[in-house]
C-alpha cells in the first residue's frame, strides 16, 4: 500500500443530477439547475471515494456510470417521511435497502458498507429500538455478502439515550454537520460520538450549504469547517471527510471557490 494522501480520505456525497432542486422541500431555497454527474463530480474534485445516495438507485446501472469511483457506500433508510411529516419505521422484514446493497456488493467488490441515514433523528422517531436492529442484523447476516451497517447520527443527538442503546449495533458513523454556525464545536461533538460507541470508525460530513440556516455559506465559513476536518484526518478522529453533495458542486457559490482552492493545496498532500 501506497503512501496515504488527503484526497484518498475524501468521500463525495454522490447524488442524482438536480437531485435536490427537483424536491418540494428544497426548490423553495433557489438552487440553480445542476448539470453534474458523479462520475464528472469525481474529475472535478480528484476524489474518488463515494456515498450513493442522494436519488441514486442501488442497483448496477448506478455504480457502471462511475467507473472512476474506487470505494463505495450504499445509503439507505430505516424509516419513511409521509406528507404530515410523521416518520414510519420500515418493517425489519422488508429492509428494501440492504437487500438492495447485498445484491450489489455481491457483483461489485467496491461496496463496502450500508449507511442508514437520519438514523438519530427520523429513524429513532420513527420508532428504532434495540430490538428492532437485532432482527435486521439477523437478516443481515443471514444471507451473504454480510454487509457493515453504519448510521448518521446528528450532533443535536447525542444525549438521547435511545440513540445510546442503538450504538453498539452499529460498524461506524456518519457524523455530519448540520449548522455551520457550530463548526468550532464540530471536534467535541465527534468525540461525543467516539465515546459513547466505544471509538467506532467515523466519517465526517460538512455540507456546501447551511442547511440548519438556509443561507449560502462564505468564503472564510467553508473555509474553517476543511480546516477543520483536515486537522480531525490528520490526528485520525475521523476515516474520513465528506462534501455534501454532488449536485450541488457546480453552483456559483463561495464554498465551491472555496473547495477548489482547498483541493488544489491539500488534496495530494501526505497523512
Amino acid at each position: 500500500m501506497g503512501e496515504v494522501r488527503v484526497r484518498d480520505r475524501l468521500w463525495l456525497w454522490g447524488m442524482r443530477v438536480n437531485a435536490l432542486q427537483q424536491t418540494e422541500e428544497y426548490r423553495k431555497l433557489g438552487f440553480a439547475a445542476s448539470t453534474l454527474t458523479v462520475e464528472q463530480a469525481i474529475h472535478r474534485t480528484g476524489i474518488a471515494n463515494v456515498i450513493l445516495a442522494g436519488g441514486l438507485a442501488l442497483d448496477r446501472a448506478t455504480v457502471a456510470a462511475m467507473p472512476s469511483a474506487r470505494r463505495l457506500v450504499a445509503k439507505g433508510a430505516l424509516h419513511r417521511t409521509d406528507q404530515t411529516g410523521r416518520h414510519r419505521l420500515i418493517e425489519p422484514d422488508r429492509p428494501v435497502a440492504l437487500l438492495q446493497a447485498k445484491q450489489l456488493a455481491a457483483t461489485d467488490p467496491r461496496l463496502e458498507a450500508l449507511l442508514l441515514d437520519d438514523f438519530s433523528t427520523g429513524s429513532i422517531a420513527a420508532g428504532v429500538r434495540p430490538a428492532y436492529l437485532s432482527a435486521l442484523q439477523f437478516r443481515n447476516a443471514a444471507a451473504a455478502p454480510q454487509l457493515p451497517l453504519m448510521a448518521t447520527v446528528y450532533e443535536m443527538s447525542l444525549e438521547d439515550q435511545r440513540v445510546w442503546a442503538c450504538l453498539p449495533y452499529f460498524a461506524g458513523f456518519l457524523s455530519p454537520l448540520w449548522h455551520a454556525a457550530d463548526i468550532d464545536r464540530f471536534p467535541r461533538y465527534v468525540d461525543r460520538l467516539a465515546t459513547l460507541s466505544g471509538g467506532k470508525p467515523l466519517l465526517a460530513c460538512v455540507y456546501l450549504y447551511d442547511f440548519g440556516s438556509n443561507r449560502t455559506l462564505t468564503y472564510a465559513q467553508m473555509e474553517r469547517q476543511l480546516h477543520i476536518g483536515e486537522e480531525l484526518l490528520g490526528q485520525e478522529r475521523v476515516f474520513g471527510l465528506g462534501i455534501l453533495g454532488t449536485c450541488l458542486l457546480d453552483q456559483d457559490w463561495e464554498a465551491n471557490r472555496c473547495l477548489a482552492d482547498w483541493l488544489e493545496r491539500t488534496k495530494d498532500q501526505a497523512l
